[in-house]
């Protein structure tokens, strides 16, 4: 009998159960959106907030739709990559995977500097450029730890904070049901020229995150089995506390907009400063979540791209006595720690939803192209060619009202990639040892 423990990719361990995936998709995508939210939608958008936020989930779940069925037809680590690669050729599914990881380092940054003021909230000692610094590299070499230990210790981190972050916000979330704060939504207009598409930014960096399933198919138990209900489970748990918790805060918060931690700020409303404390501490366990979700997720991205020797070969070296690609787990963090203290979360949130429309956009065209190819794929998402569509016009219409400086940075951040990926290929053709004819 074959142990599945000891099956997937070359050399990484099949751990992961549909339990574990559906974890990390809660955990990944509910992080330092959901605390920003409710204060930038209510600024944005005003009165259109909650339209906003339903299109985002509606944006969200046409690109998970086609993401469930392109990943039912792959057992591999890699995801979105893996897909447009088979689709559409090497370079494409190289772009996809350089860009997707890029955007999980971002995300990380960004991730990094809420949790950390809502540290400073709750320690006041910790502000100051170097204290935070300080904290921010050693929460990062934590996670480096944990996950170069192995794939199974870091699933059990990252269950261990869902719980930590879900358990104090699930109360304030059914007082916004309780509350019926859908009738509180902030009266003032949008924000001019362009708060419709700023809220829109802000919902979809709430929202992404579900590709993770995909990224980590290699290491789970039963991918094609577990993949569709660890997404469409984590999905719906994420939009149900994202529109609960939203309106807890326009329920309770007499101006939410005003508000630099809006939920926070909400608790205490409702339960005193004891609930300010909690609420403060869930955050801080919601971003930490979300970033250790990333650190085991993100590096198999790389990790794929040099086992194909798309970026130089140690990228996909695995740990001789762990088997985790420890050299991508710390390659990750490199990139991800010089991004937190380097840029502001509103760049970094219009670079990570620039890359991860255009990313998730190429599975949605993997959809149309591999049912052409090859016929129905083992979990055929009804409409599946209309929903592909639709994904990618909204993806053209996002991208082409977003931050044109994330455009153009996201466009040398490719270039970059290429230009490493075409010297890696020369390197590795002019190194292989030539075969000589013998008499």
């Amino acid at each position: 009998m074959t142990d599945p423990e000891n099956v997937g990719a070359p050399g990484l361990l099949r751990g992961l159960r549909r339990i574990d995936v559906t974890a990390l998709t809660v955990n990944v995508t509910i992080g330092a959106g959901v605390l920003a939210m409710p204060a930038g939608l209510a600024a944005s958008a005003g009165q259109w907030s909650l339209v906003v936020l339903i299109a985002a989930f509606v944006l969200t779940a046409l690109l998970a739709l086609s993401l469930v069925e392109v990943a039912s037809r792959f057992e591999v680590t890699g995801g979105p990559p893996i897909y447009a690669a088979d689709a559409f050729g090497s370079v494409a599914g190289f772009s996809v995977g350089w860009l997707l990881g890029l955007s999980r380092a971002v995300s990380y940054a960004a991730i990094g500097q809420t949790m950390l003021n809502y540290l400073v909230a709750l320690v006041p000692a910790l502000d100051g450029y170097w204290t935070r610094l300080s904290v921010l590299t050693l929460f990062t070499l934590l996670l480096v730890a944990f996950n170069i230990r192995g794939v199974t210790r870091g699933a059990l981190i990252s269950n261990l904070l869902i719980i930590a972050k879900l358990l104090p916000l699930l109360p304030l979330a059914l007082a916004g049901l309780w509350l019926a704060g859908w009738n509180d939504v902030p009266s003032n207009p949008p924000a001019q020229p362009d708060g419709i598409t700023t809220g829109l930014t802000l919902a979809l960096f709430a929202c992404f995150g579900f590709e993770q399933a995909g990224i980590v198919a290699g290491e789970m138990r039963d991918p094609r089995r577990d993949i569709a209900p660890a997404i469409l489970t984590g999905l719906a748990i994420v939009c149900a506390m994202y529109l609960l918790l939203m309106c807890a805060a326009f329920a309770l918060l007499p101006d939410p907009a005003a508000s630099k931690l809006p939920l926070a700020d909400a608790a205490a409303v409702l339960a005193g400063p004891a609930g300010a404390i909690v609420i403060s501490i869930a955050a801080v366990f919601s971003c930490a979540g979300s970033m250790s979700a990333t650190m085991l997720v993100a590096p198999r991205l790389f990790f794929a791209l040099g086992e194909r020797g798309e970026l130089p070969r140690p990228l996909a070296a695995v740990h001789d006595k762990h088997r985790t690609p420890f050299v991508s787990i710390g390659f990750l963090a490199v990139v991800a720690w010089l991004l937190a203290v380097s840029g502001t979360f509103e760049y970094l949130i219009s670079l990570f939803v620039i890359i991860r429309v255009v990313t998730y956009g190429s599975t949605s065209a993997a959809l149309i192209r591999l049912r052409l190819r090859d016929g129905p794929a083992p979990v055929a998402v009804p409409g599946g060619n209309v929903i592909a569509v639709a994904a990618l016009v909204c993806v053209l219409a996002v991208t082409l009202t977003t931050s044109w400086l994330a455009v153009w940075h996201v466009a040398i951040a490719l270039a970059v990639g290429l230009v490493v990926r075409a010297v890696t290929r020369w390197v590795s053709e002019r190194t292989v040892p030539v075969r000589r004819n013998t008499p």
